[in-house]
């Protein structure tokens, strides 16, 4: 898929990332640095965990950009400046808003406290919590899916062989997009420029959802009642992971009581994200890369259903959102289309004089 990327757009000079400007010394050096940020990488996995907030993702990226930088501290500074900053500041500004958008629009609209922890009784949050589950219920003839498929397929403290798929497609999320975004700017330039656009912009849109709609997800739901008398939903990758021993890295924007936000729900940005790619890419990409992302967009929303982080409502507005986004791009920011070559046979010659 990466080669495929790297073709779907020729580059101008001006439009070339350092990657692609890097001398052979640096070229050298470039391949020792990846690799030792692999095996960096590769051994804080197996002993921290998979990282998951903000500074860890962002150290690491950072990290990752000054050895596709061959080292080179002036050339990294000046990428991450021109190219990385603007995202880094809308994804923590996502971070800090999203944690206080729940009271925002909770005392906009005048919405109930709701139970918020299992962990604690006094937690709680201001959210809408009926409509999400009267929609689902409205898609599926009286049933909320979140509710059958637990009901059906989930067992407090077994881990089952789908439940330990769901946790690697559940947590791809706080990797892939980001990942993508570095293999874009080595590769792609141009295109890189366009997926940053698209990515910063619906983040945006469902930060400015949250305060709108804080919305109860179906583990808070069922904390609730929502679902009727002893109805309780699991938190299903949260489970696994105790089962089988895997951990996740935190930071203090996520552990802090300040900044985090129970009911940032509606639309989900965990599905949006892999149909934001679909959408994205699809043009750009041949048939196999087309099954994956449409395979892991589908995966990944059924992986939320079933793990009790959101409805189906959730996650069909969340692709609603993600097409909107890149279709309203394409028509503002249309694709460079590149300069067709001359063709000896049909270029008049010139004149003599």
């Amino acid at each position: 898929m990466t080669a495929e990327l790297e073709e779907a757009l020729p580059l101008a000079p001006s439009e070339t990332s350092p990657w692609r400007m890097a001398g052979l010394q640096a070229r050298q050096r470039r391949r020792r640095l990846l690799l030792g940020v692999v095996v960096l990488f590769t051994l804080f996995l197996a002993v921290f965990g998979v990282p998951t907030g903000r500074e860890w993702l962002t150290s690491w990226m950072l990290v990752t950009l000054f050895a596709a930088c061959g080292g080179d501290f002036s050339v990294w500074r000046r990428a991450v400046v021109r190219d990385w900053l603007p995202l880094l500041g809308v994804l923590f500004a996502y971070d800090l808003l999203r944690g206080i958008a729940n009271e925002m629009g909770g005392s906009l609209f005048g919405l109930a406290q709701l139970a918020s922890n299992p962990n604690n009784a006094v937690s709680s949050a201001r959210a809408h919590l009926t409509e999400p589950i009267e929609a689902d219920k409205a898609l599926f003839g009286g049933q909320v899916p979140t509710v059958w498929l637990q009901e059906r397929f989930y067992d407090p403290g077994v881990a089952h062989w789908y439940d330990r798929v769901a946790v690697p497609i559940y947590l791809s999320h706080f990797l892939v997009s980001l990942t993508l975004a570095i293999v874009l700017w080595c590769v792609n330039y141009p295109l890189f420029k366009r997926y940053l656009a698209a990515f910063v912009t619906l983040t945006v849109v469902v930060l400015t959802t949250y305060v709108l709609f804080p919305a109860a997800p179906p583990w808070m739901a069922g904390l609730n009642n929502a679902f009727g008398p002893g109805v309780q939903i699991d938190r299903v990758i949260q489970g696994t992971l105790h089962v089988i021993g895997g951990e996740t890295v935190n930071t203090a924007v996520e552990k802090g009581a300040a900044y985090s936000n129970p009911v940032a729900a509606v639309p989900s940005l965990h599905a949006a994200i892999p149909a934001l790619l679909m959408a994205f890419f699809w043009t750009e990409v041949r048939k196999r890369g087309k099954v994956f992302l449409a395979v892991y967009t589908a995966l990944m929303g059924l992986t939320l259903v079933y793990s009790g982080e959101h409805y189906v409502f959730d996650v069909l507005l969340g692709w609603l959102y993600a097409l909107i986004v890149v279709l309203v791009l394409r028509r503002v920011r249309p694709p460079v289309q590149p300069m067709p070559a001359e063709n000896p046979l049909t270029t008049p010659a010139p004149s003599s004089a």
